[in-house]
């Protein structure tokens, strides 16, 4: 590619930021474009236990990185994450914070507070309210939130300008998921919430219907596994839809209550998903709701297990938070989006990876962080190949960046985004001499095209058909 540029689909700037303001608003790290780049002792940390105590995707490192549009998540945290019966609440905060680093007071705040969205509206002002402007590297940069198409199309012909899209992440957020800790679930509560989110100066474009932890919503996928005991994610897990998420879904793909909110599928159980995609079919019959994953990885099989042919076949994380490929030709038909999710520990099976980085050599790790990111995405394209679909129009970047994640090794932050994308237009080359692919259009693209609408012409043409 001759001018890199990228989107995220999913990345959190605001989540430690916002978390860091609970301590003082004038908290240096209450700042969406303040950096701490990684240095030698955060990299040990990183190298042995995958926890980044560094930032990713503060606009600074997206600025430096040549981010052009982000979708950034809201995220207030569900209490689930910090209570445990085991442990004082005081001693789980300081545990937690030195994991994920948001700030002693804010997960007090988190343990305490009776609504979450309460908390999404305060996370909601806290980035509209944030300086807009700042001096990077000595040159002016710029943050603007984008309300429609019209706002893109100014963003892209803005140098120097990021256009930030909220999502949500988690329907929880309009105050589910509580009983457990004394607050009742209030239907009418819940879909009032929806509708004053609908009716924000910049609403959110897409919201993911799960999270962590049960919401009276859907079931969930089961996520925690680094975490382990720590936490409880039993609650609801892999049940699909509730009659409660059901009406919820339908307020959200409303039109006449506000602009249509999508749903992004990362999270749902299986169930959950396969109850969705039902739902689709018979309530809106005729109309093509896009589906969307915001951050997302494959299992690398068919949910019925047919042969698949993908380039590391055993290294797969058959998780079920991950898609299988009936999903994968369900959403390219739907004209939808697949986001995949810089996260090793997501992407692939860490069980299978002993001993396959050296972390002394970052230049092969760049090279083989590429050939398992390569190997989601050629398999997305074989399965696309094999159903007469077009292999590489539906799939894009979606870092999910300072969220909390195991970043693949030389991929750390943003500032590795136009590295690995010279690796993998280096991976296209190389399979598209040998591949498989025997609908013309799939074989018959140049390297740099397919990397070029993996980090930006795909999503841009997505939010140009349905932003």
């Amino acid at each position: 590619m001759a001018d890199f540029k990228y989107t995220d689909l999913h990345c959190h700037p605001n989540l430690k930021t916002f978390g860091h303001s609970f301590s003082s608003q004038h908290h240096p790290k209450a700042d969406i474009w303040y950096t701490k780049k990684p240095d030698f002792f955060s990299r040990k940390i990183y190298e042995k236990t995958g926890i980044t105590k560094f930032s990713q995707s503060d606009l600074s490192t997206m600025s430096r990185a040549k981010g052009k549009v982000a979708l950034v998540s809201l995220y207030p945290f569900e209490k689930g994450f910090f209570h445990n019966q085991y442990v004082w609440n005081a001693l789980a905060a300081s545990m937690a914070n030195w994991g994920i680093e948001i700030g002693y007071e804010r997960i007090r705040y988190i343990q305490q507070h009776s609504s979450y969205f309460e908390d999404l509206q305060n996370e909601y002002l806290f980035f509209i309210n944030s300086k807009r402007e700042n001096s990077v590297d000595g040159v002016h940069k710029a943050w603007k939130p984008l309300k429609d198409g019209e706002d893109l199309k100014a963003n892209l012909n803005t140098e120097n300008q990021i256009g930030v899209i909220f999502t949500i992440e988690g329907a929880h957020v309009f105050n589910s998921g509580l009983e457990d800790y004394g607050i009742k679930l209030n239907q009418e509560e819940i879909l009032s919430n929806i509708r004053k989110v609908k009716s924000w100066e910049s609403p959110p474009f897409f919201i993911g219907l799960a999270h962590n932890f049960n919401n009276d919503l859907c079931g969930h996928a089961r996520s925690l596994q680094r975490i382990g005991k720590l936490v409880n994610q039993e609650k609801n897990l892999g049940i699909g839809l509730t009659s409660l998420g059901r009406e919820v879904v339908r307020e959200l793909l409303s039109k006449s209550n506000g602009r249509r909110i999508l749903i992004d599928l990362k999270h749902m159980s299986l169930n959950a998903r396969m109850d969705y995609y039902q739902f689709l079919a018979d309530e809106y019959p005729g109309e093509s709701i896009p589906l969307i994953i915001s951050h997302g990885a494959l299992t690398g099989r068919s949910i019925r297990e047919n042969e698949s042919f993908p380039l590391f076949e055993t290294v797969f994380n058959e998780t079920e938070l991950n898609f299988y490929d009936e999903e994968i030709i369900q959403l390219v038909q739907s004209n939808g989006l697949f986001a995949f999710q810089m996260d090793l520990n997501i992407q692939a099976d860490l069980t299978k990876l002993n001993g396959f980085f050296n972390f002394k050599n970052s230049a092969e790790n760049l090279e083989k962080s590429a050939s398992l990111i390569w190997n989601q995405l050629q398999h997305f394209a074989e399965v696309c190949d094999r159903n007469g679909l077009f292999a590489w129009g539906n799939t894009c970047l979606g870092t999910d960046f300072d969220g909390s994640i195991y970043p693949f090794p030389g991929i750390l932050t943003a500032a590795g985004l136009e590295p690995l994308s010279k690796e993998l237009e280096k991976l296209a080359d190389r399979y598209l001499k040998k591949s498989r692919l025997t609908i013309p259009e799939n074989s018959k693209i140049s390297p740099s095209e397919i990397i070029d609408h993996f980090f930006y012409t795909n999503t841009i043409e997505f939010l140009a058909g349905n932003f």
